[in-house]
């Protein structure tokens, strides 16, 4: 045993002197490394592979380093750049080129009417990474920034065809508009973004800070959202590519409605004073049964004859979700083409709940000739939502077991519990046909102004038309009389831009100049025709004439814009950027006196990793961004202005023994010095990136005001009129931004990248109407509408809950056993509305993360997303109360509910949630923590090796397995956390999905 140690340690230390022994003969070796231009790079990291000896260039791009034998390797990196490993071999000079990466800091960003380099940036903007998505379920391309992109929050959806709301870096508005801007192909987009089919979308960027936004003006002050489509590919040969899926869904929340046993438990609770005994009403009550209780009679029949209906397993369905596309891209001679079809539909779990898209696509780019090109970019989208499907409040009204849908002879019962609740099964016997439908175009033609180097034109000229039909007819309707009717709309969108680009360097200047002229003009008109009344609806919707009553209305609006803005763009040596806009925006809907907005922005950057005295070579890139801008939220068409509108209440007689005519009336109050909310403020960011690259990211700040709030003003009743619009107030936004990605692995068969984001806001009202009603100095709240000086837009003001009143305590006038016991905060010994409400907390988070795992091994993937909110102390409240009202037995034994309502009962004292029928002088909503930590998106796919993939004839082959919403770690009760929506009657259930997918090309 010995000797064979000491033969190891002898192996050992020959290959130490081996090694030593090359070490010590160390050959020098100089160069210097340039970039695309010829021009030299300072900062480029080199090392010699595998090693952690190495150097970087100087600032003339010049380097030198002792490397070991000939056989070595020198990689070469820089932040921007494909990195390079160059044997050295006999050389002692060895001189390199580096390409841009494209697919790192100097990749195009589009940032409104023209594109960047990533590493020219000084505002915020940032490019989702939709390919982390793509073996999702996304039906919209917005669920794939779902807690992706940090300062982005993306709602949730839980029903077929939903749209998804949209929040950039939080409210800034108390009754303005609240969503962001959305621009596809570089046109300002007006609808659904569920008409764009996500397969055809190449990117999306986030223009986040103020300075960025202001490239447009009054429409930016909540954000930009800049969708770019696919293009053609310089590939002359056709590429044919398929992508699909089907998707099955269920509720993420596994619950149902109450059985027969726990109705009938549920109705001895209700009537728990009648149906047990005092003193603790948990000993049956002998003289008490369910024909003595308030159950209606139906309920009694249902009792005696077994019955126990499932409305829930009736009403509802498998969920699925079923989505295909084809498309062709390629060049042919001078035009390059990105042609596609796309087929999904939809069905969610409530029946009839249903969605159905077709959509087509054709981008087309034809270089005519050196300096003159011209394209198309066109889509059209339509969407069936026909079907009427029950809601959920319904379902819970009228779903006790007891009773079934139909009557004695198989027909369908009006009111099966004999309430006033109607069959929700009637709703589903509508004919109805919901149709939406949008064609889309942009034509372009861009032109390189001969004599001129880098001076270019564009003109875009776009028309959006869509409209809509929604006809519907059903006998059950209108009081079981019948109701009938066909709304036509359409809405056509015609925008024209006029774009002028001077593109220049000049030795070490960079110069980019941009002015905008355009027009924009929106015109949209509707008409509905309905009868009421029908002996027979046996033609539907198509003979309106024969009801009894026949009412028509129609309406139409215009609105126009017309803008000019400015952009120069200065870069000196990679090191210092310059970006300052000016907008000028007019609008129809601007009062008279303020026709005319204008909004600037500047923005400046430090690479202070290009400069020749850095020398942090494990940190390769570091660069200071500060920036300033003004945005605008435009009010709404004609809020400005004087209006009148027909009235029952307004009748006149026109003529001696003339007949009684409808008339009208002043609507509204004109402002002719109403304008826009602005929104001024700064952002402050950190780029970086260290390690050769493994670890990147960068740090935000931002810190924005908004002043001229949209807001009605009550006014005294002796005007007339109850309310004004008006401008008034102040609310401050300012929040922290951080996106990591990192390679925690890197090796030839796997590897393991991450990506975290994480983000915070808080919005604080700072100024409302400027009122001192008490004299002590300080301004009112608006208390009425929960609104707090000082406190976010979402504070949530009401009475702190201090458990459930037990049978035994003693409990005040005007409260019962399981009603909520409030707290007294004067200590008067009364709960009242004026002295006992306090600031319980607020609605909006605290912060936000994202996690996004990526693992690769030979050709599979594994990905997987984390999405979390979290509201800390006191934050992301929500109100879940169940509902009910007061001192209504009936009613309550009629209705059901789900089985996650934990209500309180004498048999059950510590249940979470009151009686909710016990009567009570105030009955408070309860507010509640909807944090969650959510297994969003995670997907296994393996692609097929690209030699085996020709074998068979195809140019690429992925298959893939994924699911979504599978796991949410919550306290909250009920259907989901990020919707609200938990145990009241109306609410929604989220879905979870599984999804086998198919992606090929050839």
């Amino acid at each position: 045993m010995t000797s064979k140690l000491l033969l190891r340690f002898y192996r050992v230390f020959y290959c130490f002197l081996l090694l030593s022994g090359n070490a010590w003969a160390q050959t020098s070796v100089t160069g210097v490394v340039t970039d695309e231009n010829g021009q030299p790079l300072p900062g480029v990291s080199v090392m010699v592979k595998g090693t952690t000896q190495g150097t970087s260039t100087r600032i003339d791009g010049q380097y030198e380093i002792n490397v070991p034998s000939s056989t070595t390797t020198l990689t070469f990196s820089f932040v921007g750049y494909l990195p390079q490993d160059i044997v050295v071999g006999e050389r002692t000079q060895v001189n390199v080129n580096l390409l841009p990466d494209t697919k790192q800091l100097d990749e195009l960003v589009v940032v409104g009417y023209g594109t960047q380099k990533r590493s020219d940036l000084t505002g915020s903007i940032a490019s989702a990474d939709i390919e982390a998505f793509r073996e999702s379920p996304n039906l919209n391309i917005m669920q794939s920034l779902q807690g992706s992109v940090p300062g982005v929050n993306i709602g949730q959806v839980n029903q077929a065809g939903a749209e998804p709301s949209i929040e950039i870096r939080g409210r800034s508005t108390l009754s303005g508009n609240t969503s962001p801007l959305i621009v596809v192909d570089g046109i300002i987009f007006r609808g659904r973004v569920g008409d764009l089919n996500p397969a055809d979308i190449a990117s999306i960027d986030v223009l986040k800070d103020a300075s960025s936004k202001a490239i447009y003006g009054a429409q930016a002050a909540n954000g930009v959202l800049l969708i770019t489509t696919k293009s053609g590919t310089s590939d002359t040969k056709p590429v044919i590519s398929y992508s699909g899926s089907i998707s099955t869904q269920k509720p993420t929340v596994n619950t149902r409605l109450l059985n027969r046993e726990e109705f009938l438990e549920k109705v001895r609770d209700t009537e728990y004073k009648k149906a047990f005994l005092a003193p603790d009403y948990t000993q049956p009550n002998p003289d008490w049964d369910f024909p003595v209780s308030e159950l209606r009679p139906a309920h009694i029949i249902g009792i005696n004859q077994g019955n126990n209906f499932d409305w829930w397993d009736a009403l509802t369905t498998n969920a699925y979700v079923s989505d295909h596309l084809v498309s062709i891209s390629g060049r042919s001679g001078v035009t390059s083409y990105y042609v596609s079809g796309g087929h999904t539909q939809q069905r969610g779990i409530i029946l009839n709940d249903k969605y159905k898209r077709q959509t087509a696509r054709i981008n087309l780019d034809i270089d005519v000739t050196k300096w003159l090109k011209v394209g198309v970019n066109s889509f059209g989208s339509f969407a069936d939502r026909s079907g009427n499907y029950p809601h959920m409040g319904s379902i819970v009204a009228i779903g006790s077991p007891l009773v079934t849908p139909w009557d004695e002879d198989g027909n369908l019962a009006i009111t099966p519990t004999g309430t006033n609740n109607v069959n929700p099964f009637l709703n589903m016997q509508a004919d109805d046909k919901d149709l939406q439908n949008r064609l889309a175009g942009n034509i372009y033609a861009l032109a390189q102004i001969p004599g001129v180097d880098g001076l270019s034109y564009r003109i875009n000229y776009s028309n959006n038309y869509r409209w809509d039909s929604h006809f519907y007819s059903n006998p059950y309707d209108n009081g079981q009389n019948g109701l009938a009717y066909k709304a036509n709309s359409s809405q056509s969108d015609l925008m024209v831009d006029n774009i002028l680009t001077y593109d220049k360097q000049f030795g070490d200047h960079y110069v980019n100049i941009t002015a905008i002229a355009g027009y924009n003009e929106i015109n949209q008109q509707t008409t509905r025709a309905e009868g009421r009344n029908y002996s027979n609806l046996i033609l539907s919707y198509n003979s309106l004439q024969q009801g009894v009553n026949q009412f028509v209305t129609s309406g139409a609006w215009k609105e126009a814009y017309v803008y000019q803005m400015g952009r120069i763009n200065y870069n000196f040596k990679r090191r210092y950027m310059l970006t300052a806009t000016l907008r000028r925006d007019g609008f129809s809907a601007f009062a008279r006196n303020n026709k005319v907005a204008y909004f600037p922005s500047v923005g400046v950057a430090w690479v202070a990793s290009n400069e020749p005295f850095y020398h942090l070579d494990q940190l390769e890139n570091l660069k200071f961004r500060i920036s300033y801008g003004e945005n605008g939220n435009q009010t709404s068409r004609y809020n400005s202005l004087a209006r009148v509108a027909a009235s029952t209440s307004s009748h006149y007689v026109f003529g001696d023994g003339g007949t009684t005519s409808l008339g009208q009336s002043p609507s509204s109050l004109a402002n002719n010095n109403l304008t826009w909310e602005t929104t001024s403020g700064i952002n402050i960011g950190v780029d970086f990136s260290a390690f050769r690259n493994r670890l990147s990211g960068n740090l935000e700040y931002y810190s924005t005001v908004t002043t001229d709030l949209l807001w009605n003003v009550q006014l005294p009743q002796m005007s007339g009129f109850s309310s004004i619009l008006s401008n008034l107030g102040k609310i401050k936004n300012s929040g922290f931004e951080a996106l990591l990605t990192t390679t925690l692995v890197s090796k030839n068969d796997f590897s393991w990248d991450l990506t975290a984001n994480f983000a915070t806001n808080k919005n604080e009202i700072q100024k409302l109407l400027g009122l001192d009603r008490d004299g002590d100095g300080r301004e009112d709240d608006l208390i009425a509408s929960g609104l707090f000086i000082g406190h976010s837009i979402g504070t949530v003001y009401s009475y702190e809950i201090d458990g459930i009143w037990q049978l035994n305590d003693e409990i005040p006038t005007g409260f019962n056993p399981g009603t909520y016991k409030i707290r007294d905060q004067n200590g008067d010994g009364s709960i009242t509305a004026a002295d006992d409400r306090v600031i319980l907390g607020r609605t909006e988070p605290a912060y936000r993360f994202g996690i996004q795992n990526t693992l690769r091994y030979r050709g599979f993937t594994l990905k997987a997303f984390i999405n979390a909110i979290q509201g800390g102390k006191n934050g992301y409240l929500g109100s879940n109360h169940p509902g009910g009202g007061a001192n209504t037995t009936g009613n309550a034994q009629s209705a059901n509910w789900f089985t996650f309502l934990d209500y309180w009962s004498p048999r059950n004292p510590d249940g979470k949630y009151p009686l909710p029928w016990a009567g009570a002088s105030i009955l408070p909503a309860r507010y509640f923590s909807r944090s969650f930590v959510r297994l969003q998106d995670i997907s296994l796919s393996y692609q097929l090796k690209d030699a085996i993939a020709k074998k068979i004839g195809l140019g690429q082959l992925k298959i893939y397995v994924s699911g979504k919403n599978l796991i949410t770690l919550t306290k909250w009760d009920g259907w989901d956390p990020e919707t609200g929506q938990g145990i009241s009657a109306e609410a929604f259930p989220v879905l979870k999905a599984y999804t086998l997918g198919l992606d090929f090309s050839f």
